[in-house]
């Protein structure tokens, strides 16, 4: 059986789910405005704006892997691997290729059309939409690379999973917990981090696909470990509601150190090889001082499940798969029309929030043979209505 503070779905965890998917809204939204290469992009910048993606990206992915770790305890439950694994390709293997096929070649077709690599219609440009390998080719999964990294780390770091639930491995950390959170020792979790910073990211290539990006699988692999353990230990959730302010501020400094000593003034910084070590440690100690920081806070504050978060649970797996064609699509007309920096960027959060709605609430939720293909379970309107608070999607 699985430890009994996952018997049944957290609000703190659930919030947190929606807080750091919806996250992803503003900072695609934002990515045509920040200076940094995307699908489309505009040469006039918002250094605020990018200074801004700059905080969150020390930290936003890092929360939805740790968040993901737990979600995945919270789907095992007591089922068999076989069961388990079966649920997993169904909930991420599935939408991930019907994403590549259906969702993701309209962002790839109108990169081609604004770089002027293609100046035809889009079904047109279909027959070509897979060939190669993006960027030199076609076929991509752009954003969907959290699914396919989710899926393989899941597969891979299943026996720990099935460990940790069993009586020995939830006796375990639940011990572990207990001293952590008496010592301390959390903080440790920075080590792996820093280490893979320090030497996997020298030798890491095709950064977010899979094959090549080493950092990026330990990076994340340890993240889910750390979200099962984390909220697998109630001694330990206890001490980060106690320190939350402590480990606020240990994010704060390590954050300024990150930013005057490497960041300010550039638009992507280089990190020198005699300033790695540093830089490791810092962004290690960073990336784990606010994940402590915002799982204390959530664990303090957000404990009230309210009609919106129930609503908002099952919506974030589809949201998540359907807003950044919908983002690019808006972001094209946007600077096509000449949209100046701030409005634009406003007009593309509002229009991506409202398209994706619009689509999931009219083409995927109501649908109970296309609700599959977006993660969601296959259930009519009746059923939907009285289903568990435990249908998690990732």
């Amino acid at each position: 059986m699985p430890p009994a503070i996952f018997a049944d779905r957290r609000a703190d965890l659930d919030w947190l789910r929606v807080i750091a998917f919806g996250l992803l809204i503003f900072y695609h939204a934002g990515m045509a405005w920040s200076g940094w290469s995307w699908h489309v992009t505009n040469p006039d910048s918002l250094e605020g704006l990018r200074e801004a993606m700059r905080f969150l990206n020390r930290w936003r992915m890092p929360l939805i892997f740790l968040v993901s770790g737990a979600a995945i305890m919270l789907a095992l439950g007591d089922r068999t691997p076989g069961a388990f694994v079966r649920d997993r390709l169904k909930r991420l293997l599935l939408p991930l290729a019907f994403g590549m096929v259906v969702i993701v070649p309209p962002q790839v077709y109108l990169e081609r059309l604004y770089t002027g690599q293609f100046t035809g219609s889009f079904l047109q440009w279909l027959p070509h939409a897979f060939d190669g390998v993006y960027p030199k080719g076609n076929t991509s999964w752009h954003h969907l690379w959290f699914v396919a990294y989710v899926l393989v780390l899941t597969l891979v770091l299943l026996p720990v999973f099935l460990w940790a639930r069993s009586a020995r491995g939830s006796a375990a950390v639940t011990k572990a917990g207990a001293i952590a959170a008496r010592y301390g020792l959390q903080w440790l979790t920075v080590l792996p981090l820093a280490a893979s910073t320090l030497w996997l990211v020298p030798v890491s290539w095709n950064i977010n696909g899979l094959v090549g990006d080493w950092n990026g699988l330990v990076s994340y692999g340890a993240l889910l470990v750390y979200g099962a353990f984390l909220f697998g230990s109630p001694d330990l959730l206890s001490a980060l509601q106690r320190q939350r302010f402590v480990s606020l501020l240990v994010g704060i400094a390590a954050y300024a150190c990150l930013y005057f000593g490497y960041f300010e003034g550039t638009v992507r910084a280089v990190i020198e090889p005699s300033a790695r070590p540093v830089f490791a440690l810092l962004s290690g100690i960073n990336v784990m001082a606010w994940l402590f920081a915002i799982v204390g806070f959530a664990h303090r504050h957000l404990t009230r499940r309210p009609a919106f978060l129930a609503k908002a649970t099952e919506a974030v797996y589809p949201f998540y798969l359907i807003h950044q064609t919908v983002t690019v699509v808006t972001v094209y007309w946007l600077l096509k029309a000449g949209a100046p920096p701030l409005p634009g960027f406003m007009a593309a959060v509002v229009a991506t929030f409202a398209g994706t709605w619009a689509i999931y609430a009219g083409l995927v939720r109501p649908w109970p043979w296309i609700r599959p293909l977006f993660g969601m379970k296959a259930i009519g309107t009746a059923a939907r209505r009285s289903l568990p608070r435990r249908a998690a999607g990732l």
